[in-house]
This record gives structure tokens, sequence and C-alpha cells, in this order.
């Protein structure tokens, strides 16, 4: 929004633009102090955008990047300061988990260890040296941007112009949607070239982990940011610089231990979120169970395939209903298409759909489990301003489920000291 004032009305509109926001963060900091951090993280971002936003406007005011690419440089900055700003926000984000903070107070919650390998073949480069190259690339593609709209500029200011100029104009902006699109997917992804793997599933042996199982198909549309309003997926991949959907539920599952998946057969680069295992595709579903067993949390997203419905039957086979939830990234035809075709899952049958409101996320709600297997759907409901809308969802949807974990963890725990002694 600050980029878009300052193009039309100037630098001075936008930084009032920041400024009512940061007086709103303010407010909201004074109302609920614990979100200070977070508020931090929001005011990077916003001085990130709007040194981006400046940035715009000289190159639209003077048509050039300016006395020693001072324009580019301050974009570059602005860059930065967004990026560091949403790690801020990602850790700020943790801190505030009611879940974590439970699990902490009963002595529960795990300090995050080294999981997996690095994959064989894959060059170590230091994560800042990809960061900036993205950076760079990111910067080329908004002065095609700008480009762009000095090209258009005059082509409506100006008479006679050749019949090739409207091509011209359409190769820039087509140029600056690709540069833009490349280098933020460098910049959201290019970490996971030097990603570490778990090798088999005995390295999970005596480890505290969430096993997150879902369809290959569903990777992709998990893999993106949020969507934006009134914008195709694929752009809204291209413009953001957003974590992604499985990103985050691996944020808002961190309560409970690190999260590992099986990654699709073939798959060149693991997709952040989950740590991936590769399991043949002829023989999974045995060490998927071994792995189940061992998990502290089984988290299945529903999807249409074959081996969803199979795992969904594994897990009420062999897990206490304590240790299964369900995720919905599916409106509710789909999702009555969906227990048409499980049917009935005993011991437990899938309830009716609840709707989601205001909340851009696919995931749209949680199933997790009575002692008795009677299924409940929690759908998801928009978090308070400045958490992230779909950890701070998640946050909340989970806590029922969470609480009996906890209290079945601790029963157990009590179970073996009693038998110790």
């Amino acid at each position: 929004m600050s980029v878009l004032v300052a193009v039309l009305w100037g630098p001075v509109y936008a930084a009032v633009l920041c400024g009512v926001a940061a007086v709103a963060v303010a407010y909201a900091t004074t109302r609920k102090p614990e979100l200070w951090h977070l508020a931090a993280g929001t005011g990077l971002c916003a001085a990130g955008v709007l040194a981006q936003a400046f940035a715009y406007y000289l190159i639209l005011r003077d048509g050039s990047l300016g006395p020693h690419g001072s324009a580019a440089v301050l974009f570059l900055l602005g860059l930065q300061f967004f990026l560091h700003g949403r790690k801020v926000r990602r850790a700020a984000q943790l801190t505030l988990s009611a879940l974590r903070r439970h699990r902490e107070e009963n002595g529960l919650l795990r300090a995050a260890e080294p999981l997996g390998e690095r994959r064989p073949g894959a060059r170590r480069v230091p994560f800042a040296m990809t960061s900036v190259f993205g950076a760079v690339v990111s910067g080329l593609g908004s002065l095609f941007l700008c480009f762009t709209l000095l090209a258009l500029r005059d082509l409506l200011t100006t008479g006679d112009n050749p019949w090739w100029a409207s091509l011209v104009v359409a190769a820039l902006c087509a140029q600056a949607v690709l540069f833009i699109g490349l280098g933020n997917t460098i910049l959201r992804t290019g970490v996971q070239y030097y990603d570490t793997v778990v090798s088999s599933p005995d390295d999970l042996a005596g480890r505290q982990y969430v096993l997150y199982l879902r369809s290959f198909r569903d990777d992709h549309r998990l893999s993106r940011p949020h969507r934006i309003p009134l914008a195709g997926a694929w752009l809204a991949a291209a413009v953001s610089l957003g974590q992604g959907e499985e990103e985050r539920i691996a944020d808002a599952l961190s309560w409970a231990g690190p999260l590992v998946g099986v990654g699709a057969p073939g798959e060149r680069v693991p997709r952040a979120g989950a740590r991936r295992m590769y399991l043949p595709p002829d023989d999974w579903q045995r060490p998927v169970s071994t792995m189940m067993r061992g998990a502290a949390l089984v988290v299945i997203v529903l999807g249409k395939g074959p081996g969803t419905l199979w795992e969904i039957r594994e897990a009420m086979r062999i897990l206490p209903p304590e240790r299964l939830l369900l995720l919905v990234p599916m409106k509710e035809k789909a999702y009555d298409e969906f227990r048409e075709l499980a049917g009935d899952l005993a011991p437990g049958v899938l309830p009716a759909y609840r709707r989601s409101r205001a909340l851009s996320s696919r995931v749209r709600g949680i199933i997790h489990f009575e002692p008795d297997w009677t299924a409940r759907f929690v759908a998801l409901r928009r978090p308070p301003p400045l958490e992230d809308p779909l950890v701070g969802s998640l946050d909340r949807a989970m806590w029922p489920a969470m609480v009996r974990l906890t209290e079945l963890e601790l029963e157990r725990r009590a179970d073996g000291r009693r038998g110790e002694a």
C-alpha cells in the first residue's frame, strides 16, 4: 500500500500512511505489552517498505537511478530491512504462543535439536550470499517495473508513437514480473538447496518429532504464501516475500517438536517447512507406520489420494486419539466430497464442516479427537492484529488438542516414575 501511495502521490503521503500504521501498532502494544517484540518486527518491515517506496518515487520523478545509483541502494536497503523485520516477527510469534508456554510450564517443551544430515552432492554456500543475490535479482525486476511505468507515461502523453511501442511496454512489464518472481523465489527458498534431510526412520529413534503427512499433489499449494485478494495464486507467489503455509504450519506445531514429512519421489529440492525423508515408492507404508508409532503427534492434511485415506485409517488403528490431528485445506464442498469418499472411518466419523471467516489461508480448520474418538471440527478464526494470521489462528484452534496430549504425556511420565520406584 505504501509503495502504491508513494508512486501515485509522493513519499510524504506514504510516510503519513506509515505513521498512522505506527500509531496503530503503538496502541495495540499498549493494550497488550507482550506484543512489543512483534511490533518491533512490524516496524522494521514498515521501514523497509517505506524505503522501497521512496526509491520507486525517486526513479519515477527523475527518470534515473540518481547519483551513484542511490535509488537502487535505497531499494536494496529497504528490502533487507523488510527481510530482517520478517525474522523478528517470526521469533516474536513463537514467543506469544500459548501452546508453547503451557508445554514449557509442564516441562515438555524441548529445545530445538539438529535433525538430519546434508543431502549428498549439495554444495554449501553461505545463506547471506543467496539472500544478496535474490535481493539483486528482485531489485532488477523492480527497476524494470519503473522503466515500464516511465515508458507507459511517455506512451500516453506523447503522440505519433510507432506501432511497436506498446509491444516494448508489454515486454518490459513481462521482464519485471519475471525478475521479481525469480528474485523472491530465491529469497524465499534458496536456503532449501542447502537444507538437511532425514536419511531413514532409524535417525528419528528416541527423538521428539511431529510426523506430517499429506498428498504430494498438495505440496505446491501449501508451499505458496497467503493468497492476495483479487489476484491469482501465481501472482501472489511472485510478488510476495512471505513464508509458505507449510512453513507456518511448522511454526505453529513447534510446541510438539520439529516437523518431519516424506518427500515426493524425484524431488530435486526439498520444500521449505517440514524436514524431508525420502522413501522408496513401492515400500513406504511400513516405514510410515513405524514413524507414526514414534511421533509425539501425527498431523495429516486431508486430500483425495488413496495414500491419505490409508494414513488416516492406519493412524486410527495404532495411535491413541490424542496423538492424531487432521488439517482441512479445503472449502465446504470439497470437504463433503472427501467425507463421502472416506466413508465411516472407524472408530471415528468425520464431523460436519464449519466455515472459516476472514482468513486467506488454504487451511480452513482442524479436526481433533476426544478420548472416545469423537471428532471435533474447529474452524480457524482470525487472530488479533499484528499476529501471523495462520500461526495465530492455529495456536488458538489447537488448544484443546494440545491440553489432552499434554495430559496424556504427563500421565505416561508419572506411570514411568512409579514403575522405576
